[in-house]
């Protein structure tokens, strides 16, 4: 008989077991369940939207409100992203605007892939790699290293590229800072840094972008078409790298920042270059309110400091703005092409009037309609035309420019040449500048500049040879051009 064998002790373990059973399997459902109900979204190839902001616990009352405030404020989109699916949209949200500087955002972007993969060094100097200008670089401005040129702290200040009237009187004395001693928001900087990506890396950045961010993140209306290489030789050997994209693909980049640099199952930039994106390094003198870190502006104003906000921000007011507090992205779009500019101001009690239309936690399983795109008005385009007609090279010799926010347009808005050559049922224009733009036929003498909108008028002589052409943006500005060969 086996003297350690006792039915009362065993019947109490059976009921511990049963009772810790009792308790640990519900949990176990829960879990289950409740693991079923997160549902972490991110668009696919087209974006998702609440069927009604209320399931994504936004008030549809104060939604309208707050669109009330943004017709009057100059934007042309804006788009409001929460838990990654669109509560808002307003305007044109597929309409390619300049992006202006929000471009260096986007090579802050490359290079944190870059940097983690072990091909850019970022405390390498320019002496180091090689980087100079014409004219050349001192040796103390050697001594900058990468990093200095992200945070635009290098201490060298080389006219650059694509440099405004205000940031060329604002631009201090060359040789009166030394290497990571001072903030200036420095073109120069940001130029050499897409020199340095592409020689250490031996990638095109517009190609890298593309393969990298752009393909992965399914951006709807991203093409290599609508990026260039900006070069003043006269002021620098380095290149601007100007984009023009949509509301809706700048949306996807933003709420690939609010995902620590996740994209499904991809970890397309390091949570580590996310988390240093968003830290201020540098107050800001001439902008108060705002940091600088690695090519992203960081909210520092004690009032809108509660936002916990980092943004990508240019001329304009063009704006993918990351807010991890309250789990959105918003994104503003202003149309340059017109010289709208969006008001700081206005915007920032826009985005406080939004944040306060959300009124309750969203619901566990939200209602997801397509985000439908709203039909523009019909256009006709010409069946009737013979494109090679139009085949020529023009200069664009008379401008009138009406509004201040545009200092200038030819040179600037487009090169001073263009040559239209036929692509396909359009015209594509090529600029001495590099840019390539399509105009859509409507009618025999007018056309349409795709994604500025801006009607194209064109002229023929006696002969039916073209003769001039007309760019019409007023009541912003108008240029013309005659052809000087065919």
């Amino acid at each position: 008989m086996n003297q350690n064998h006792n039915p009362s002790i065993n019947h109490f373990w059976r009921k511990i077991l049963f009772s810790i059973l009792l308790l640990v399997i519900p949990f176990l459902f829960i879990t289950c369940s409740t693991r079923e109900q997160i549902q972490i979204l991110y668009p696919e190839a087209h974006w998702l939207k609440y069927e009604t902001p209320e399931e994504a616990g936004w008030s549809s009352e104060l939604l309208e409100q707050a669109k009330t405030l943004w017709k009057e404020i100059d934007s042309a989109a804006f788009m409001v992203i929460h838990d990654g699916a669109i509560v808002a949209a307003w305007g044109d949200v597929t309409q390619r605007f300049m992006c202006h500087s929000v471009r260096k955002s986007f090579l802050s972007a490359l290079y944190g892939i870059h940097v983690a993969e072990g091909t850019i060094d970022i405390n390498k100097t320019l002496g180091e790699l090689g980087i100079d200008d014409d004219p050349p670089l001192t040796q103390v401005e050697k001594q900058a290293e990468i990093i200095h040129l992200l945070k635009s702290r290098s201490g060298v200040y080389h006219a650059a590229a694509y440099e405004t009237p205000g940031m060329k009187e604002r631009r201090p004395a060359r040789g009166s800072k030394t290497p990571g001693e001072f903030w200036y928001y420095n073109n120069w900087d940001f130029n050499a840094l897409c020199t340095i990506f592409e020689q250490e890396t031996q990638k095109k950045i517009f190609e890298e972008f593309k393969r990298r961010i752009a393909d992965p993140l399914q951006m709807e209306d991203f093409r290599l078409m609508d990026t260039y290489y900006h070069l003043e030789k006269q002021h620098s050997i380095h290149p601007a790298y100007p984009f023009k994209m949509s509301a809706r693909d700048m949306a996807r980049f933003g709420l690939l920042f609010l995902r620590d640099g996740r994209w499904k199952d991809l970890q397309i930039i390091p949570a580590e270059w996310i988390e240093q994106s968003s830290r201020s390094y540098s107050t800001v003198p001439d902008r108060e309110g705002y940091g600088y870190s690695y090519m992203w502006w960081v909210i520092t104003d004690q009032q809108d400091k509660k936002w916990g906000m980092y943004s990508a921000l240019g001329v304009g007011r063009q704006m993918i703005a990351v807010l991890p507090r309250y789990n959105v992205v918003f994104v503003n779009r202003a149309d340059t092409y017109l010289g709208e500019m969006t008001d700081r101001e206005k915007l920032h009690q826009l985005m406080d009037l939004i944040l306060e239309a959300r009124t309750s936690a969203p619901k566990s399983q939200p209602k997801l309609v397509p985000f439908e795109i709203p039909a523009g008005p019909a256009k006709t385009l010409s069946q009737m035309i013979r494109l090679e007609d139009y085949e020529a090279t023009l200069k664009l010799d008379h401008e009138e420019v009406f509004v201040e926010s545009i200092p200038y347009v030819v040179g600037d808005v487009i090169g001073d040449t263009i040559r239209i050559q036929q692509k396909g049922p359009n015209l594509l224009v090529t600029d001495n500048l590099g840019q390539r733009l399509i105009f859509l036929p409507h009618s025999k003498t007018q056309f349409e500049w795709e994604d500025s909108r801006i009607p194209v008028f064109f002229e023929f002589d006696d002969k039916g040879n073209l003769s001039r052409i007309t760019l019409d943006a007023s009541p912003a500005w108008k240029v013309t051009g005659k052809a000087i060969f065919p």
